[in-house]
């Protein structure tokens, strides 16, 4: 099965997705490792090198989480880095993640692996492995922020669209989350859920919510992409006053590229 998670920036969408993943550990961590050890024993069955069973959960991750599981414990996902998935080839079978059966992935900005702008140049091998991915019993959710800003490939085998509408949190007198709870639109087709986006009328969807009592936000960092914010060595932040008139001429060239309104000739360059 691939859940895509939708919805517009800081809407909840990657929380919600940490929250699908607590829930499997917390119900379903002891059965999903059962159940992909004994495939495991099945495929060991004339193997000379014998493949290892697994004592922990089978849930992958492309962000870091520690889910709190018990007193001082944590429960840390395998890493995956979805750059490396697909079908294995003569060319690719050194390059790939093998990922364990019955497995959950989750994975957050989706669009920057399987930019939907870039179907036409999807390898065949990536697009098979997500067409194929249930012959190994994944179950793999993607969020991203837009509808159409995934991978048509992909798209076409999602089972399930969530539009995360928006995420209460309710918080204690210190500004601690005692609870979240979030209030989504779900789609079941394809058709559907792009029917909803091109603002067409008989589409089917429902309206669902997910709630979590606790801080969700412990078990994963909500601003991982701040780092993209911060100015490296080196530089600093821009904190530019309003200059007009005779005190433009007065600036070096590279800060009066700044203050010109018109468009670089570098800013839609396929180059940057």
């Amino acid at each position: 099965m691939i859940i895509e998670i939708v919805g517009k920036p800081r809407a909840g969408k990657t929380a919600l997705n940490t929250l699908f993943a607590v829930l499997e550990e917390r119900y379903n961590g002891l059965s999903m490792t059962r159940a992909c050890n004994r495939i495991i024993n099945k495929i060991n069955i004339g193997r000379i090198e014998k493949l290892a069973l697994y004592e922990k959960a089978p849930i992958y991750s492309n962000f870091e989480m520690n889910i709190k599981v018990g007193y001082n414990r944590e429960f840390k996902p395998y890493y995956l880095n979805p750059y490396w998935l697909g079908i294995p080839t003569e060319k690719t079978a050194d390059k790939i993640q093998y990922i364990i059966p019955c497995s959950c992935l989750h994975i957050t900005e989706g669009r920057k692996y399987w930019d939907g702008r870039e179907s036409s140049t999807m390898p065949d091998n990536v697009s098979q492995w997500f067409e194929t991915h249930g012959h190994n019993y994944l179950t793999i959710i993607i969020d991203a922020q837009r509808g159409k800003a995934l991978d048509l490939n992909i798209r076409e085998n999602v089972n399930r669209f969530i539009e995360v509408l928006r995420m209460y949190n309710e918080e204690d007198a210190f500004g601690r989350v005692l609870s979240s709870t979030w209030y989504c639109r779900e789609f079941y087709s394809l058709q559907d859920y792009e029917a909803y986006i091109a603002g067409k009328a008989g589409y089917y969807s429902k309206q669902t919510t997910y709630h979590y009592e606790g801080n969700i936000f412990e078990f994963f960092e909500s601003r991982n992409r701040q780092k993209d914010f911060i100015p490296p060595e080196g530089k600093k932040y821009s904190a530019l006053e309003y200059i007009t008139g005779d005190e433009l001429k007065k600036l070096p060239k590279t800060m009066l590229e700044l203050y010109n309104p018109r468009r670089p000739e570098w800013y839609r360059s396929k180059a940057v």
